[in-house]
């Protein structure tokens, strides 16, 4: 019977470690518990799945490393002693690669509710993305003495195998054929995996297919066909949402006629600005202003996250569309409005134009000199650099011409920035660690880590005190709007998880909104708003006669209009809220596995409801799907 060569051995024994290994990083994703309640087929479905993904994980790296140690390869290159070695050095790099890449996806699972995908590569790619996380020097040694950890690990592991099997040399005689039959129960298991999937996929039985999403990159398979004609009574696919087409935006031609008084604008946008913190202790100054303003306090952002947060406000259209606003690098229409009528810009920055990508969306047609970013310190010092820059701008303007400033504050973005003197909560933590963070961590310090999110809010309310002071002081409160808002809120594990990106929970989406129209009564206004009104808000006010849909889906917030509902986005969901309930669906994938259903305030449906409440909000899921296509140009046409 032919056995593998010793060097061979070696490679089975130390990826049958490594497969272990991976294993026990992946198998808190699983809801064991929940598969198990459900009974024994879900158990067997949810483990075997566990068990044949894990392996196949690992095959890529099991294979380059087969390969590598190739005896015919290296004898062609009169090398044959180097296969070893070459195979060793080729495991070494593909075990640790792949166990750290699973370790930082289970890492990202149980922070922020993700694997890691296209929008975490989108970020370490991006010119400014991997700064936008604020992370300290503590976090950057801690990652790379990860890193660093599982690198030694896998080489120690491989030394320890080689170790055993000269000490006990019957482990090195490893049968060929077993080998083969280890391939084939992979096959097998996959293959069932599938079959099992498929199937239930096709009768309709949901609550199994959901145990998968605690498998990474776990693919749906679909075979109504087959069991259709295989006699199988087959239920209909339930879709995502699908979105298809160039983009035709605006849908008409913006027209316009020049207001015989134009308005100034100065727009103030906020990382990370939740709802909650605009009151009289936390935001003293911004508190008063808004007493004054039209203060909106329903008001929710188009996304969870910056880049959708700051496109829904610019454009006025759900997020789904970024990604055709990126590739035809469109701006925002209100932008070019107000160049078109001779408008004095400025825009301003404490993070980067260049991530997300909005020099390439709603900032594409701003000329670069007009694009001012970045500053030197931490968040609350170039927020203070370029509140100064833009108050200089505002002193050097003509006073002939309107001008438009638009400026994105970074003071709360975490690690939460702020200087001493604006500390009004304690304990609060000194460094947030993001190499050493885990939910049990989390749980024990998110109380003086949202102190320190606080305290960094209350010095963004002395920026901002700093322009209320500026415009009153130079009389140009009576001939300037002023928008205040934040590009998204932040959760501090109110609904299992810390920061934003994960969910659309209240914490992650509520914003502040508020708005100061010269002439007009200060107002509360308690109605159901989002990113996506302002634009319909402001055009009319700077003489747009179009209709509001020509180029969104927003309504106007001062009129008598009134939201059913409000649409949520980020990379690869769509959700609204309505008046009862939260809904969130995937795009372009398997409806039924993705949906999310919660009460409009993020709490569970009580036990037989969900369907009923669903029923009741499919008017709101028709409108939504035409909202999402209003823009694009149907193919075929």
């Amino acid at each position: 019977m032919k056995t593998l060569s010793p060097s061979r051995a070696v490679l089975v024994w130390y990826f049958a470690l490594v497969y272990v290994w991976l294993l026990v990083l992946n198998a808190g994703n699983i809801d064991f518990a929940q598969a198990r309640h459900d009974g024994p087929l879900s158990l067997a479905f949810i483990v075997n799945a566990f068990l044949s993904y894990n392996a196949l994980y690992l095959l890529p790296a099991a294979l380059l490393s087969w390969m590598a140690g190739s005896s015919l390869l290296w004898r062609k290159l009169g090398l044959s002693h180097h296969a070893p070695r070459a195979a060793e050095s080729m495991a070494i790099a593909g075990g640790s690669l792949t166990t750290l890449f699973f370790y930082a996806s289970a890492k990202l699972h149980v922070l922020y509710g993700m694997y890691v995908n296209g929008f975490v590569v989108n970020l370490v790619i991006t010119p400014g993305g991997l700064e936008s996380l604020g992370g300290s020097d503590a976090s950057n040694v801690g990652f790379a003495l990860i890193a660093m950890g599982f690198l030694i690990g896998n080489m120690v592991l491989l030394f320890a195998v080689k170790l055993l099997l000269q000490k006990h040399h019957q482990f090195q005689h490893l049968r060929r054929r077993a080998l083969t039959a280890l391939l084939l129960v992979l096959v097998a298991s996959t293959v069932l995996d599938r079959m099992t999937y498929a199937y239930h996929a096709a009768i309709g039985r949901n609550q199994l297919l959901t145990l998968t999403q605690g498998i990474p990159y776990y693919v749906a398979t679909s075979a109504r066909g087959v069991f259709k004609r295989l006699g199988i009574k087959v239920v209909a696919a339930e879709k995502g949402i699908s979105i298809r087409g160039s983009l035709n935006y605006p849908a008409q031609p913006i027209v316009f006629n020049k207001p015989a008084r134009p308005l100034n604008i100065l727009w103030l946008v906020s990382e990370s600005w939740r709802a909650d913190t605009l009151n009289d202790e936390i935001m003293p100054a911004t508190w008063t202003f808004a007493q004054q303003a039209q203060n909106f306090r329903l008001h929710y952002s188009g996304g969870n996250g910056t880049r959708i947060g700051i496109f829904t406000m610019l454009t006025g259209v759900p997020g789904t569309y970024w990604a055709s606003f990126l590739e035809n690098h469109r701006g925002s229409p209100f932008i070019e409005l107000l160049q078109k009528q001779d408008y004095q810009m400025s825009f301003y920055t404490s993070a980067k134009f260049s991530y997300p990508e909005f020099d390439k969306t709603v900032f594409s047609q701003v000329p670069k000199s007009q694009l001012h970013e970045g500053g030197s310190g931490q968040g609350w010092e170039r927020d203070r650099q370029n509140v100064s820059q833009m108050l200089e701008f505002l002193d050097k303007r003509d006073p002939g011409r309107p001008f438009f400033t638009w400026m994105f504050f970074e003071s709360p973005h975490a690690r939460y920035y702020f200087p001493p003197e604006s500390v009004i909560r304690r304990p609060y933590r000194d460094d947030i660690n993001y190499a050493s963070l885990d939910k049990g961590v989390l749980h024990e310090a998110i109380e003086p880590i949202k102190n320190r999110y606080l305290n960094s809010v209350h010095h963004l309310d002395s920026q901002f005190a700093r322009v209320f002071d500026y415009l009153q002081a130079n009389h140009l409160l009576d001939s300037t709007i002023v928008v205040l808002t934040g590009d998204h809120g932040e959760e501090f594990m109110e609904n299992g998880y810390w920061g934003h990106n994960s969910t659309f929970s209240d914490p992650q989406t509520r914003t502040p909104m508020v708005l100061w129209i010269p002439g007009v009564e200060p107002a509360s206004h308690d109605k159901l708003t989002s990113h996506l009104d302002i634009l319909p808000t402001l055009m009319p006010r700077f003489g747009v006669s179009n209709p509001v849909p020509d180029y969104s889906t927003g309504i106007d917030m001062l009129s008598d209009q009134a939201h059913d509902y409000v649409v949520f986005a980020d990379w690869s969901r769509v959700g609204f809220r309505s008046e009862k309930i939260k809904v969130t669906l995937p795009m372009q994938a398997q409806g039924a596995l993705g949906k999310q259903i919660v009460s409009a305030d993020d709490q569970k449906l009580p036990p037989g409801t969900e369907q009923q409440v669903l029923q009741e909000a499919q008017p709101h899921m028709v409108r939504l799907m035409e909202e999402l296509g209003r823009y694009n140009r149907k193919q075929g046409r």
